[in-house]
């Protein structure tokens, strides 16, 4: 009886075993054929991702600020600014987008940069095109409504826009850019830069607003020509 228990456990086994190993060669080619297929989906999807070579590439430096004082209420506009222009930038898929919060200068002053410079800046950074700015104006004009009653409170913003070929060392365009609030134009401190309550603001919107318009200048300027 030993021997013939023996024998049919070895039999038992060697059925087991022979389905084990058929069900793990199965389970092998399923995983297979889920790798590949997430491989083959992962590739589709970076191909539709537009390529961005250094001919694509754009830093954006700090922004000068003409009037600090006029800014008191405002949050870290110089460097605000321009990380929401390059945000925007970063959204269309069109340009590789960085900023620095230095401005582009050697000295601190707003001359217009050399040669020399704006080639160095494009090689440290790996960049083709540079954008600096001036941030000139942000003044509050009182206008009296029915006799002098009450007044109407607009407060602008002004923003001077250069765009640099960095590696050919030339100025391609200048823009001036402007926009207006109206009604409680101010916003404080507390409120981050395009945060919530920045935006929720009159004169923060119309700053977001003139970001966008900013942007939009740009990505017209640097399309590829046909």
């Amino acid at each position: 009886m030993s021997a013939l228990h023996s024998e049919f456990i070895k039999k038992v086994c060697s059925v087991s075993h022979s389905r084990l190993v058929a069900l793990c060669v199965w389970l092998g080619f399923v995983c297979c054929v889920i790798f590949f297929s997430q491989v083959r989906a992962e590739t589709q999807v970076q191909t539709m991702v537009p390529a961005r070579d250094a001919d694509r590439s754009i830093l954006l430096t700090g922004f000068a600020v003409n009037k600090p004082a006029q800014f008191s209420d405002v949050d870290d506009i110089a460097q605000g600014f321009p990380r929401e222009v390059a945000r925007v930038l970063e959204q269309t898929q069109q340009f590789g987008v960085r900023t620095i919060p230095d401005l582009l200068s050697m000295d601190w002053q707003l001359n217009p940069p050399t040669v020399g410079f704006l080639a160095q800046v494009a090689k440290n950074f790996g960049v083709r095109y540079v954008i600096s700015g001036d941030i000139r104006n942000a003044g509050i004009r009182n206008t009296p409504v029915l006799f002098g009653l009450w007044s109407k409170k607009t407060r602008a913003i002004e923003v001077e826009l250069n765009v640099f070929d960095a590696k050919a060392g030339v100025l391609v365009a200048k823009y001036r850019l402007s926009g207006t609030a109206e009604g409680d134009v101010t916003i404080g401190r507390q409120h981050v830069f395009g945060g919530d309550g920045f935006a929720a603001s009159a004169y923060g919107k119309a700053i977001l607003e003139l970001a966008q318009k900013a942007a939009q200048s740009i990505t017209i300027q640097l399309a590829p020509h046909q």
